[in-house]
């Protein structure tokens, strides 16, 4: 049999060959691909249809435990974001190795964190290991577009076939350039992620011939507010996590990732104000809008930044409505926990001179849906990427370091078994 890192990196080529594109999101050859794998070593498993029509399928697999402890349950999601082939370099599902790297769509995001969760539980299966908590193996489907029929409606549908306390899930690396200038290499775990609120501005004006522009023009108006949009700064707001992260690095720099971690955030994503399809270069559009993607911190008031943004625009013509709010607000996981302790132990073994630090996620994740139900969660992957490897996540030619991969698979390895084992 492979090496545990041998295992792992083949286990990530053929995981990377399915195609689980969401969307349109059927993820059945991904699931039967984990199952039988699960199978083979005699682990119980199960498959949880949301939308069989759909392949909207979940995966949760168990190794019971004594009962004397909570369950810890590991999180990957089996979807991932479409390609532009024209982009890559090479075959985004061929599972290509090349130049020390494996590549391929979900290499870290993330096939990858589900071949080392895999690997953790088969390795405690064949060395006999006795625990003393449940050790749940969960895949969903669905992450990509919010999660609404893959950890959501477990969550929503399934709680009692899982009821964590403590989840594994994304929203943490070993980290090169994203909090520091320089290259230490700081492990980042997720323990809160920023609240996502999505808003659509919009606005009515007669339309016309362009020929004659008319006094309003509603394209004039929303693009004015959205430039005053563009010129406000939030203001900066260290949460607890963000000063605790300030306590071990000796400070937050100015970086583009830092920046997110230290204030809320607002993007603009959608703005559409024509007429005809091609657009009519010579009509006034009667409507325009646009959609902002705002990125709140875990302890902002969504109202209040409501009221805050509604002063920025400061235009009563602008009609501003939610199209995403955030379900339960401030939800921060601790990081004085025997299993935050056990990642920062284990992490050191390998990487002696790095630094552990829990961290605040920018981005959305499943683990959401765990923490309103109580559970403590941290994403964590222990594996070095450099930005620049950052920057292909949803990008062109994402790959992950055989490296990285097979160091990150011994520590996940060690992490749980130091967690779930009889003492």
């Amino acid at each position: 049999m492979n090496s545990p890192n041998q295992e792992a990196i083949t286990l990530l080529k053929e995981y990377i060959t399915i195609n689980t594109v969401n969307p349109p999101g059927d993820v059945t050859p991904a699931a039967n691909f984990l199952k039988d794998i699960i199978e083979k070593e005699n682990i119980p498993v199960e498959l949880y249809w949301s939308d069989k029509s759909t392949g909207r399928v979940n995966l949760l697999a168990r190794l019971n435990g004594s009962g004397a402890n909570n369950p810890l349950l590991m999180l990957h999601h089996m979807d991932v974001v479409p390609v532009d082939e024209r982009g890559w370099t090479v075959e985004p599902f061929g599972g290509v190795e090349k130049d020390g790297y494996l590549c391929g769509r979900g290499s870290l995001d993330m096939k990858n964190y589900g071949v080392v969760q895999l690997m953790s539980m088969l390795q405690l299966v064949r060395q006999g290991v006795d625990l003393d908590r449940d050790l749940l193996f969960l895949a969903v489907c669905d992450e990509e577009i919010g999660g609404e029929l893959g950890a959501k409606w477990m969550v929503e549908n399934h709680w009692d076939d899982m009821a964590p306390e403590f989840v594994l899930d994304e929203g943490g690396f070993g980290t090169e350039g994203f909090f520091t200038k320089d290259n230490r290499l700081i492990f980042s775990v997720g323990v809160a992620e920023k609240q996502m609120f999505a808003l659509n501005l919009s606005i009515k004006r007669p339309p016309g011939h362009a020929s004659m522009p008319p006094k309003e023009n509603a394209n004039f108006i929303l693009s004015e507010a959205l430039a005053r949009v563009a010129a406000y700064t939030t203001p900066e707001n260290l949460t607890p996590v963000a000063k605790e992260m300030e306590n071990r690095l000796g400070g937050l720099e100015q970086t583009v990732y830092n920046n997110a971690v230290m204030r809320n955030t607002i993007s603009l994503t959608v703005l559409k104000g024509f007429v005809g399809d091609p657009p009519k270069t010579n009509v006034i559009p009667e409507h325009s809008e646009a959609v902002l993607d705002c990125r709140l911190l875990p302890e902002q008031d969504k109202d209040e930044f409501l009221e805050e943004l509604k002063n920025v625009i400061d235009d009563d013509r602008i009609t501003i409505t939610p199209v995403l709010e955030p379900k339960w607000g401030s939800v921060v996981s601790p990081y004085d926990s025997e299993l935050f302790r056990i990642i920062e132990e284990e992490t050191a073994k390998v990487y002696p001179n790095s630094i552990t630090l829990p961290h605040l996620v920018i981005y959305g994740t499943d683990s959401r849906y765990f923490r309103g139900k109580g559970a403590s969660c941290y994403g964590f992957f222990p594996g070095p990427v450099s930005m620049e490897e950052y920057s292909r996540i949803h990008g062109n030619d994402e790959r992950i370091r055989l490296e990285s991969l097979s160091k990150a698979t011994d520590i996940y390895c060690s992490v749980v078994k130091q967690f779930c084992a009889k003492r």
